[in-house]
């Protein structure tokens, strides 16, 4: 999000105050920008005809765009960006917003339960749509199975990271208890260590190798594990719905595209670009590799704990987006993930501490 020097040079202070007073006119209305309203609205110490001539000039070197000829005009890429990098000013959360993020993140639950706090927080204060993608170097740690009843079981996965995944497994045939202390001291045996990533190949070779006794058992219940990892990482929340308000979709076609679009995993990888320097990483329009993604923004932010990479937590929403209040949110719940962690750390300690082993 760092300036350009080579731009900072062509615009002078005049120019920089139409151009940052566009945008802002812009991100608030949605509707195309003239001098009137610059005059009117943002009380401009120039007359119509200078902030014509500065506009027409902005609009040459490809900061303004002109939709229809006798249209005002609006942000390019590249006034986007000029503006975030060079003219912003990142704006203070509300009371209400704050109050709300400090009382849903509350520490309490794994990693994908904070991970899931935290999308739905972003979703409704910004209605954007948010996307989390957790880091896929997690590895298995123990593998439950309990039976529910004679063809149910919960089979209960935990990582390393502390994160827990649980699914059903339906049984086509009725299992005894002793068969699911086999099943799950193989598993285990076999499975633990296992990176999540590589589960799906490793659950084929258990049935390959140790697993023939019982494999239509088996079959059933690696099915069903197979299932829940299959699931993908990331997280569309709300802010799908909230962002079709938004005049930019008012063309039922756009809307169907948009979400087709954030729906696949292909343009949303493309799209999540590595991080530089623990820092915010701002892909504006044509920025973007995926073509598709020419008319939105993406912002996205590395989430961590003790300098260890977790995940990502991202918006995606047109170019046309309140810039200021998305970075300082961002911000914000990044804070608070940390602090959350911290929090969920010191909670399981506690519970170990009152454990029969904790009291000995």
């Amino acid at each position: 999000m760092s300036a350009k020097n080579g731009d900072s040079m062509n615009l002078d202070e005049r120019k920089k105050r139409i151009l940052s007073s566009v945008v802002e006119d812009y991100i608030e209305s949605a509707e195309p920008v003239g001098s009137k309203t610059l005059v009117e609205k943002n009380h401009l110490d120039y007359s119509s005809a200078t902030i014509r001539s500065e506009m027409k000039l902005l609009e040459e070197e490809g900061y303004l765009e002109q939709p229809h000829i006798s249209a005002g005009r609006v942000p390019s890429t590249k006034g986007y960006r000029y503006y975030v990098d060079n003219l912003m000013k990142e704006s203070k959360l509300s009371m209400l917003d704050i109050d709300y993020i400090n009382n849903t993140i509350n520490g309490f639950g794994d990693t994908d339960a904070i991970f899931e706090q935290i999308a739905n927080v972003v979703s409704k204060i910004l209605s954007t749509p948010t996307v989390i993608t957790r880091n896929n170097t997690d590895t298995i740690e123990n593998i439950k199975v309990v039976k529910i009843s004679e063809k149910l079981l919960l089979i209960v996965l935990m990582s390393k990271n502390g994160t827990v995944k649980d699914c059903i497994a339906k049984l086509t045939d009725t299992v005894e208890d002793n068969v699911i202390e086999q099943m799950t001291s193989i598993l285990n045996e076999n499975l633990s260590g296992t990176p999540l990533k590589e589960l799906h190949l490793a659950l084929n070779k258990v049935i390959q190798k140790d697993l023939q006794l019982f494999s239509g058992i088996m079959n059933d219940v690696i099915n069903s594990i197979k299932y829940e990892m299959s699931k993908d990482l990331k997280k569309l929340n709300s802010g799908v719905e909230k962002i079709l308000e938004n005049p930019e979709f008012t063309d039922i076609e756009k809307v169907k595209n948009f979400i087709n679009m954030i729906s696949t995993k292909e343009i949303i990888d493309s799209a999540l670009q590595k991080t530089e320097n623990d820092k915010l990483s701002i892909v504006i329009g044509s920025e973007n590799k995926e073509v598709l993604l020419n008319d939105y923004t993406v912002i996205s932010l590395d989430l961590k704990q003790d300098d260890k990479y977790l995940g990502k937590l991202s918006v995606i929403g047109p170019k046309r987006m309140d810039y200021s209040k998305t970075i300082s949110t961002l911000k914000y719940i990044k804070e608070k993930f940390s602090t959350s962690l911290i929090i969920n750390k010191n909670n399981d300690k506690v519970k170990g501490d009152n454990s029969e082993e904790g009291r000995k």
